[in-house]
């Protein structure tokens, strides 16, 4: 299975920056979110946002069918 890539490279460095800074707030300096459930779900995220850049695809966007991906 080949996955299409559909980000461009300014999007997956925004992505990578959410990731990074979520997982951190999220899991290493808990002091910023008091509600386990919501730090979870941001830790989630972040990890998500982790993956779609590493994969250089996003899945809600191929769902939708957009791509920033320019060649």
């Amino acid at each position: 299975m080949v996955i299409k890539r559909n980000l461009h490279n300014i999007d997956i460095t925004v992505r990578v920056l959410i990731g990074v800074a979520l997982i951190y707030i999220s899991f290493i300096d808990t002091s910023h979110i008091s509600n386990d459930m919501a730090r979870w779900l941001l830790g989630i995220f972040g990890i998500v946002n982790l993956l779609a850049a590493a994969l250089r695809s996003c899945p809600i966007y191929a769902l939708a069918g957009i791509s920033t991906y320019r060649k």
